[in-house]
């Protein structure tokens, strides 16, 4: 079976990934590399030049090709990139091509992907997305992508919840499976705490719809009452004006000496912030299935996040984790007080919380149940 695997910009220096889709598909083909399976997987990008080919291991290669000279990648994935795809698909002659990545990248297969068959992994809502976006421009791009996507939906699918198979049920003639992203070994191999040390972690990109603002004034509720948590940030502002709400906000509350910025880090890197924490908090208005839960619950650590999108499917209330209503502005204070110096059910929680991982994230789990669905499409005669 040979499997053509397709992302845009995933980075050549795979340390470099910054969670989201990339991180997704790399979790995946670490999965895959235990299975008799080959599998070449296409990154267009403009990191390079001209193609390069690496290997992944000894069935899986990662070739990267220049995606094109547009400044706009929906017009590189309408005007360059089939052709490119195309000479590809001659070269690698696949039995099936995957799309990791929908929106306007599924431009991509206009003339160029013959009678193949092909699917696609959903991983966010364009529509959803749009609506927290600020910028009129990025609520068009973002719009613009569900649409194409609609336009273009194929007749396999994967989903990684319900609660985007939900979204999507208006759809026709869709043969789909339930698969989420997988969480490599790494994160099942951090040592879990036995004794709390009450230091938040948020990860990922800062802007209106991940809503950090509601963590910052939950923390500033819980030190003006004594609780003195710490948190740690890891990842960077998505633009200069919500950088400055947030800056003025702790600026003007004294959350200074709490709150530490990191920027992006490396894949790496990031094992020791989760190692060092207690509890992640998600405070997101709008998700699918975030990594970010999926990795630091496979690592043993406690988190609290608001019950939007398909969360509720990742955590079990007050069993694996914590769920809280953003529309109950004082929930999150009232968990994190429950939380503190709490090192017996943080302990609980943490335990409860790898346990699920590894049955529904495990790398292996995930392949397996990737590559089975591989072969019901493959043999499908409709």
């Amino acid at each position: 079976m040979k499997i053509l695997l397709l992302v845009p910009g995933l980075p050549l220096n795979l340390e470099n990934i910054k969670g989201g889709v990339n991180s997704a598909t790399l979790n995946l083909l670490e999965g895959c590399k235990i299975f008799d399976i080959n599998i070449q997987v296409i990154s267009f990008t403009n990191e390079v030049k001209n193609k390069i080919t690496i290997p992944f291991s000894s069935k899986i290669n990662i070739i990267y090709i220049p995606e094109g000279r547009f400044n706009y990648h929906a017009l590189n994935y309408l005007l360059i990139v089939p052709f490119k795809l195309r000479n590809q698909i001659k070269i690698i002659k696949p039995d099936l091509i995957h799309f990791e990545v929908g929106n306007s990248f599924m431009l991509s297969k206009l003339f160029g992907i013959y009678k193949t068959k092909y699917l696609l992994t959903i991983h966010g809502m364009s529509y959803d997305e749009a609506k927290h976006k600020i910028k009129i421009k990025d609520k068009i791009i973002w719009y613009f992508n569900g649409l194409i996507q609609n336009i273009m939906y194929p007749k396999y699918i994967i989903h990684l919840s319900n609660f985007s198979k939900k979204k999507f049920d208006c759809m026709k003639n869709q043969i789909f499976d339930i698969i989420p992203n997988a969480v490599p070994d790494k994160y099942f191999n951090i040592p879990i705490k036995t004794k709390t040390d009450n230091n938040l972690l948020y990860i990922g990109l800062i802007d209106v719809n991940k809503n950090i603002l509601h963590l910052l004034k939950s923390l500033k509720d819980l030190i003006s009452k004594g609780y003195k948590y710490t948190l740690n940030i890891v990842g960077d502002f998505y633009s200069k004006k919500y950088k400055n709400i947030i800056s003025a906000y702790i600026y003007d509350n004294d959350l200074d000496n709490y709150i530490h910025f990191n920027g992006w880090v490396s894949k790496s890197e990031l094992i020791p912030f989760i190692q060092k924490s207690d509890i992640l908090v998600v405070c997101s208005m709008h998700e699918s299935l975030p990594m970010v839960i999926a990795e630091c619950m496979s690592s043993g650590k406690v988190v609290i996040a608001s019950d939007v999108g398909g969360i509720p499917e990742m955590i079990k209330d007050n069993e694996t984790g914590f769920l809280f209503s953003l529309n109950h502005e004082n929930e999150l204070t009232e968990k994190l007080i429950m939380l503190y110096d709490n090192n017996i059910t943080c302990n609980k929680i943490a335990n409860n919380a790898r346990k699920h991982g590894y049955k529904y994230y495990n790398t292996n789990i995930v392949a397996k149940k990737t590559i089975d669905f591989y072969k019901l499409i493959i043999n499908d005669q409709y």
